[in-house]
């Protein structure tokens, strides 16, 4: 008998309990759009569409440049309700946000975090103003820029419809005029801009844009068809572009359109000729660089200037490969940087003696935050490739107007003559491929790393959990700098970008012994 009784209580505590929790989720708000999603949309509604049901979850230099603006921004208002990092329970967010914005002692809400009609905000600054609130929204800009007043109505609307009084609204942005004194004090970093204007005007397309977007939600809403076109590059690249390229149908024909830098324009000209594809342009109206694009997509085949032997015999052995990376920090870390002055961190450099001689191991430099970083780069690299000899690198105005600012920097001065040497040395690969080299399978692109697919070659950019171009370079540096990242980490992160760099100079080498063996 006792066994019955024992059952029925722990059903009576089983019921309690389940209709206890009911009650509380009915209190819970739930949502279904933020912010993100929101402008996400107004970008192209197939980009909300995978963002919803097939998301790329990619890390982005660009998020980790935004939040150390984010902690300068937290530290300039002063002590207040901070609710960044500590979030990640929204209803308790909303609940803390709305018991600080009645209780009066409290001045700055960090985060404040608010949902209505289904959608969720918050708020990078909150400051109480008189009788209402200034809301502040922080963008690591250097400007105001039209899709920050999309992005910030959205939050006005959402927070004026919680019941709380917003008097004015103002966008925090970068100076890039700010320079680094090494002190700490970034306070002169930020900028601020009245918007309140400009966002009472589009708060009223909110609403509407929220109604619009929620439905995509759905698991059954249907994949939006919409075409490419310039949306998919502003206000930000499509990180899907190449799932919507997979998805359009291409005929045998090449689409006018990879024709380099005027392609687009060439393809609406000549579509009203009733011409749709590149063989069928009369190669008289091309120019050398895309008559030799146009052929080889004719010829199924690669394209090497017969005449290409004449070139190189003009450079100097011994040849060098050389590569740099550079950091836009936003958050100045060096003394004597700017927010966006490109801070050289890296580079790398192979050797080659003769065509009959083997291509060396390399050597590389790389840093992070030594605050004679720039000194250390250029001394390091003029050792490495001596006073005389060609110096290759592919789209060469990076290297050489880096080393040209370095000349001009005082603790580099004493060497402005070796670099200006090293300067003359150097010639573009991209410059010299464009009128000798092309291959179909790079599709109008001048990439290294599209080229080194044409040519035969041990290098690939497309193994998984490695660097694979410039903004993951610039991602790693920040994962390095970051002072919450392990000794671990920082160590796989030295790791990638040595092997990234290294492949870039391996890859110029590969080229050139690939055109002066066919010529």
């Amino acid at each position: 008998m006792n066994i019955y009784y024992f059952i029925l209580i722990l059903l009576i505590i089983l019921i309690i309990f389940f209709i206890y929790h009911k009650k509380k989720m009915k209190k819970i708000k739930s949502y279904i759009l933020t912010k993100t999603k929101i402008t996400s949309g107004l970008q192209c509604k197939k980009k909300l569409w995978f963002d919803f049901h097939e998301p790329i979850k990619k890390d982005n230099f660009l998020f980790h440049l935004g939040n150390r603006f984010g902690e300068v921004v937290r530290k300039n208002y002063g002590i207040g309700l901070n609710l960044y990092n500590k979030n990640f329970n929204k209803q308790k967010a909303v609940e803390d946000t709305a018991k600080a914005i009645k209780d009066e002692s409290v001045k700055v809400i960090y985060e404040g975090t608010f949902i209505y009609s289904d959608t969720l905000v918050e708020a990078d600054v909150l400051l109480r103003k008189n009788d209402g609130w200034e809301l502040l929204e922080a963008k690591s800009s250097t400007k105001l820029k039209d899709e920050h007043i999309d992005d910030i109505a959205i939050q006005s609307y959402i927070i004026k419809s919680s019941n709380v009084k917003i008097n004015s609204v103002k966008l925090i942005h970068i100076d890039n005029e700010f320079t680094y004194e090494g002190d700490g004090n970034y306070s002169d970093l930020i900028e601020e801009a009245d918007i309140t204007k400009d966002i009472l005007f589009k708060e009223k397309t909110v609403q509407a844009n929220i109604d619009l977007f929620k439905p995509i939600a759905d698991k059954n809403f249907p994949n939006p068809k919409v075409e490419m076109g310039e949306h998919c590059l502003k206000p930000h690249k499509c990180p899907y572009i190449a799932r919507c390229n997979n998805l359009k149908s291409f005929s045998k024909k090449t689409p006018i359109s990879i024709l380099p830098r005027v392609g687009k324009k060439l393809e609406q000209e000549y579509k009203k000729r009733d011409i749709t594809c590149l063989e069928d342009i009369p190669s008289t109206e091309l120019n050398e660089s895309q008559r030799i694009i146009q052929q080889a997509h004719k010829d199924n085949k690669p394209y090497v200037n017969p005449k290409i032997a004449e070139i190189f015999k003009e450079f100097k052995w011994p040849f060098y490969f050389m590569d740099f990376e550079t950091i836009n920090q936003g958050v100045p870390i060096i003394k004597g940087t700017k927010p966006y002055y490109a801070l050289p961190f890296q580079w790398s450099v192979h050797k080659w003696d003769s065509q009959n001689a083997k291509i060396d191991s390399g050597k590389s430099f790389l840093d992070f935050s030594s605050q004679n970083i720039e000194r250390k780069f250029v001394e390091s690299l003029l050792d490495a490739v001596g006073s005389e000899g060609t110096v290759f690198a592919h789209n060469a105005s990076t290297e050489t107007s880096v080393l040209k600012r370095l000349k001009d920097k005082h603790s580099c001065k004493d060497l402005a003559e070796k670099i200006d040497n090293l300067i003359v040395r150097v010639v573009d690969t991209l410059e010299i491929v464009k009128n000798n080299f092309y291959a179909p399978i790079m599709g109008g692109d001048y990439e290294l790393k599209k080229i080194i697919k044409a040519i035969p070659s041990d290098i690939s950019y497309e193994e998984e959990d490695n660097i694979a171009g410039g903004t993951e370079a610039q991602l790693a540096w920040f994962i390095y700098t970051d002072p919450k990242t392990s000794e671990a980490e920082k160590e796989k992160q030295v790791q990638l970008l040595k092997d990234y760099c290294a492949k870039d100079t391996l890859a110029i080498y590969y080229l050139i012994k690939y055109l002066i063996d066919h010529s």
